[in-house]
């Protein structure tokens, strides 16, 4: 069940429709299942919004049914594989199994003769469990017994004197159905769905008609051996674990790739519409940050409503998974967008009230991307006021980047009304693919930022700056390789190429080539073997190796005393910066590739090849969460597409010999391999000219330009915890807004106290959830982000100490999605809560608590009270 579509119908329907319902629940005969805003999809989506949809739609469900229609069951049925964190989420968010039908064609034939499509799902974290269902032959009817309007099957006829009397060959038929899928199924109890996509229009013609099989085969359930009855799947699941539940067997890890044959694996996906994908992932930090910001000011809009459901539809698997049709996917865009647009006014007019800034004067740069800001584009000869800030719960430093029309400026710190160092760079003229209106310089500077708080600068009009410069690309006499160091690594690169050659960690001492490549894999149209093509969800490449594309050339080599960029080229759409910061602990590798020439279909890729020695094995991770390991199949038909994975936020190739590991992150999903020894391969951007007839029914036309980043971290596999905390900046990316108002000096601003002082712990999402009296309440996330394989710890938090100036008055734990009591979700309270005390509460490695947390704010947010009094919004309420 998509709650977004009932919610829809639910608003349009008046109270005596909310009674049927209401009495539907009650008596158990309506079932809620999944409870998610939307069927999410499980390869491509990060665990964040992942939760953020579950909460979208379970606390809808609370809100309008109390806990009388509580999910006990997930239902994944349509997505395309299924991920180990999706399960894991599932299990914390109180859900008790889950059901469903995508899994490689091999695996269910075999699961089918061993009677093992029901087992426990543990997560490889090894915390998590679930029982686990997997749906006989799709979730359709039986072949035949589909009596939609829209289908064609014969209806039961039971009157003997028709002509068309049926019923002895229909109910012998069904039969023959029901004992081949039983002899699957250990428990002595199967499920039949009945309906399927578009087929369940005309529920009065399906229920006569299964009305009709129940009454017949009851009737004689003695000598036909079965009994029918309406059930739900919670009430279906109680009877297998009370049957069987202590004899099942127990899977770890993924079902992924799906295939649906030999030819069919849908690995495609894991790419398709990158743009999508990477926007996406922008909106869930922007969603983020808004919240922040309402909550620090005491927002009394609802302003961050509106991009969360966005996001929360975004997540759907045929959304963020780019297959759609290419006007579904704009709307996609148009909805984010719209939604970005409200919380951009949130945290723009939040910042404004907590610095002195006019109201409206602060503005976002969202084209910054392509190199254009509309509010610098403005600002010839003028100064701007630059206010960045942090979303993460400890301070950092970060370097931004601002679209700029001249380099007629420097920039001062307003915490010490100190000049800090500015450099301007070309843009690259790459962008010109994209926006011909870009802005021709980028202002880049060295921004440090308190944990949950913001700093300002002031980027002062200067006819002849002193304190900033101009870097012009460094003259180069010879072809020799350059060598670039940092506080980390000491990088190599070809002196003709551009091509990165070696890394040396200056810690460890280890040295290993690392090269980028950029390939292209031919897009398959059908051919002897099998008519299957490549498109949106399927990737079937022509060839199983990969092209070359063009020859990289170095265009342009940059470098001061915090950065050194290797600019290359390689042909007419594709562009590659990769850039060495002086105090990062990761090699920056951005990318431009597109449009796509359209003569034939392309699947592009970027792939490092190393000296690792990695045995044939790699690692993914599971949404952003726990890895899993990878080994290289080679009996696959098809050996490329059978070996892609999903990388929604890191791959990992790992040398067991030297203890030395390659952590590649990524800005969005991904799909990736590793096909040789110590090589990994990640796709950025595919277009195909063909459909490949899984439901789009048009070509993955994807004409856009694509920009993206690649961070590589390079270390020993016992500092892989460092790798999380790489992951969650390249997430936070900083929130940038500037305004043509000058902004007199002022200290740089925190919100965060002590008690969140831990690089390890993330506040994951803050919800201003109810304003009473002179008290707010805030569903309050927190997260331990390294697992225990990685190093993790268990991490104590003062919940009195996370907001500074904010006294905790009260706190009630809920489960993941906090819809439900604690008690609700997890077996053993006190097992749980052992290491709890007070205030004070312990996250496991890897684990992540909701909290409904009761604050008094400062004396300055109470003199607000009487402003917000009563207009706080609380979930889906109008504001």
């Amino acid at each position: 069940m998509e709650i977004a579509y009932f919610k829809r119908w639910w608003e349009h329907r008046d109270k005596t429709w909310h009674n049927k319902v209401r009495k539907l629940i009650k008596s158990k005969q309506l079932e809620f299942v999944g409870g998610g805003y939307s069927m999410n999809d499980e390869a491509t989506v990060h665990y964040m919004a992942t939760v953020d949809q579950f909460s979208a739609g379970m606390v809808w469900l609370t809100e309008n049914f109390a806990g009388a229609a509580e999910p006990t069951v997930a239902w994944q049925i349509d997505t395309y594989g299924h991920s180990a964190a999706q399960a894991a989420l599932s299990a914390q968010s109180g859900l008790k199994g889950i059901f469903f039908s995508r899994i490689h064609f091999e695996e269910y034939e075999q699961r089918k003769l061993d009677r093992e499509l029901e087992f426990v799902w543990q997560s490889t974290a090894g915390q998590d469990k679930i029982f686990s269902s997997v749906l006989y032959e799709g979730y359709g009817a039986p072949a035949g017994f589909c009596f939609d309007s829209s289908c064609t099957d014969p209806p039961i006829v039971a009157d003997s004197e028709s002509p068309e009397y049926n019923l002895p060959e229909r109910i012998s038929t069904f039969l023959e159905f029901l004992q081949e899928q039983a002899a699957h199924y250990r428990s002595g109890n199967i499920m039949l769905t009945m309906g399927g996509d578009f087929s369940f229009q005309n529920a009065r013609q399906y229920f006569t008609n299964l009305d009709l099989l129940m009454k017949y085969v009851n009737q004689n359930s003695t000598e036909y051996g079965f009994e029918m009855v309406y059930s739900t799947p919670s009430r279906y699941m109680d009877e297998v674990t009370s049957s069987i539940g202590d004899s099942l067997s127990e899977r770890k890890e993924d079902f992924f790739p799906y295939a649906d044959d030999s030819h069919s694996y849908w690995s495609g996906y894991f790419t398709s519409r990158p743009s999508l994908k990477g926007y996406v992932r922008d909106c869930n930090n922007v969603l983020q940050t808004c919240r922040q910001l309402e909550v620090l000011v005491g927002s009394p809009y609802c302003d961050a409503d509106k991009l969360w459901l966005a996001m929360s539809v975004a997540q759907h698997h045929d959304a963020i998974t780019g297959t759609s049709k290419k006007h579904v996917a704009d709307d996609y865009f148009r909805r984010l967008a719209e939604g970005q647009t409200f919380c951009e006014g949130v945290i723009n007019r939040g910042l404004e009230k907590l610095s002195g800034l006019k109201s409206g004067s602060l503005e976002s740069c969202r084209l910054a991307n392509e190199s254009y800001c509309e509010i610098t584009s403005r600002a010839e000869n003028k100064s701007l006021t630059v206010v960045v800030y942090n979303a993460r719960s400890v301070s950092r430093s970060e370097y931004v980047r601002i679209p700029l029309l001249s380099s007629h400026y420097e920039l001062i710190d307003l915490a010490t009304n100190q000049p800090v160092p500015l450099s301007f760079l070309e843009v690259n003229p790459a962008l010109n693919r994209e926006n011909s209106d870009h802005l021709p310089l980028e202002g880049v500077f060295r921004a440090s930022l308190p944990a949950l708080g913001y700093s300002s600068y002031r980027l002062q009009h200067a006819q002849h700056p002193r304190h900033s410069q101009f870097l012009a690309p460094i003259t180069r006499n010879t072809a020799s390789d350059i060598s670039v160091a940092s506080q980390f690594y000491t990088a190599v690169f070809d002196g003709l190429t551009g091509s990165l050659k070696t890394v040396t960690n200056k810690i460890t001492g280890n040295s290993e080539s690392i090269t980028a490549k950029f390939l292209e894999y031919h897009s398959n149209t059908g051919d002897s073997a099998s008519k299957q093509a490549s498109g949106a969800h399927i990737f079937r490449p022509a060839e199983n190796t990969a092209a070359e594309i063009g020859h990289p050339v170095l265009t342009k080599h940059i470098s001061n005393n915090e950065f050194t960029e290797i600019w290359q080229s390689f042909g007419d759409w594709i562009s590659l910066v990769t850039r060495v910061y002086t105090d990062k602990s990761y090699i920056e590798v951005e990318w431009v590739v597109g449009p796509l020439p359209a003569d034939r279909g392309r699947e592009v890729i970027l792939r490092y090849e190393t000296s690792l020695a990695t045995e044939e094995k790699f690692y993914t991770d599971s949404n952003g969460r726990e890895m899993i390991q990878r080994r290289l199949r080679g009996q696959e038909e098809e050996g490329v597409a059978g070996n892609y994975y999903p990388v929604t936020t890191r791959m990992v190739l790992l040398d067991e010999n030297s203890g030395m590991q390659l952590t590649v992150l990524t800005d969005r999903a991904q799909g990736g391999t590793s096909l040789a020894e110590g090589q990994m391969e990640l796709m950025v951007h595919r277009r195909t000219l063909t459909d490949d007839n899984r439901g789009v029914e048009e070509p993955l036309e994807d004409d856009l330009v694509v920009k993206g980043k690649h961070w590589l971290y390079f270390s020993r596999f016992d500092s892989m915890a460092e790798n999380r905390v790489l992951g969650q900046e390249l997430f936070y990316k900083p929130t940038i807004a500037l305004a043509l108002e000058e902004l007199p000096r002022q200290p740089s601003q925190t919100y965060s106290d002590t008690a969140v002082n831990n690089k390890y712990i993330n506040i994951a999402t803050i919800i201003n959830v109810d304003y009473s009296g002179d008290v707010f309440t805030y569903l309050l996330r927190l997260e331990n982000i390294t697992p225990k394989m990685e190093g993790g710890e268990p991490i104590t938090v003062d919940l009195g100490r996370i907001f500074r100036g904010k006294t905790l008055v009260e706190f009630e734990e809920k489960g993941l999605a906090g819809d439900r009591p604690i008690e609700n979700v997890v077996d053993d309270m006190d097992q749980y809560t052992q290491y709890d005390e007070g205030n004070v509460i312990t996250l496991q490695p890897l684990q992540i608590r909701t909290f409904f947390a009761t604050y008094k704010p400062s004396t300055k947010e109470s003199g607000l009270s009487e402003k917000i009094k009563n207009m706080v919004c609380s979930f889906f309420m109008e504001c």
